[in-house]
């Protein structure tokens, strides 16, 4: 039998076996949703596919911890993900920037303004406070859609509410912020 038919729970009961086709047909599912979360929370494209390879030899590893009576194994294998990518995107911050251009680098470089580590620093400053202004109902949909990247009909299930309402604070949600980054 195929293993595309399986449910994710039991891809990851035969992944804490150590079923190697059973990983792969995880990563199959869920790569892209992977590198989806890293490239929505900042990341260049080299990082996110660091972050996806941590993330799916974290599953490998952590497989015999997860408990479907907890949590279904789509939100299990998407908070590993925003919990790696999130991790990641601290120990970035937390290296220490050089401050001169080394002789090696282009004179490009010496161009002032910010770089484009700075940039996406301050584009996430940003959108935190942008964020703020939300209502707390409008931002928990843009938490569990953009940030989880829950589909739309998955989130209102989620959240235990209709799927109209959902699309309704998320279009709203989305208008606000938009209107608080152009103030910003």
């Amino acid at each position: 039998m195929s293993l595309e038919a399986f449910s994710d729970e039991a891809l990851l009961a035969l992944v804490a076996r150590g079923e190697e086709a059973a990983l792969q047909q995880i990563f199959r599912r869920y790569a892209g949703a992977f590198l989806g979360l890293a490239r929505r929370l900042g990341l260049d494209s080299a990082s996110q596919e660091d972050v996806v390879q941590e993330v799916f030899t974290k599953i490998w590893k952590n497989a015999r911890e997860f408990d479907p009576r907890r949590a279904s194994a789509r939100a299990w294998l998407l908070a590993i993900a925003h919990h790696t990518t999130v991790d990641h995107l601290r120990r970035l911050e937390a290296r220490p920037q050089a401050l001169e251009p080394t002789e090696e680098e282009p004179e490009a470089f010496d161009l002032p303004g910010p770089g484009l580590d700075e940039e996406h620093h301050l584009d996430r400053i940003r959108l935190r406070r942008a964020l703020a202004h939300l209502e707390p109902e409008e931002r928990e949909v843009i938490e569990v859609l953009f940030y989880q990247g829950y589909a739309h009909q998955e989130a209102a299930l989620k959240l235990n509410i209709p799927l109209g309402t959902l699309k309704t604070r998320a279009r709203r949600a989305l208008a606000r912020l938009k209107e608080e980054l152009r103030e910003a």
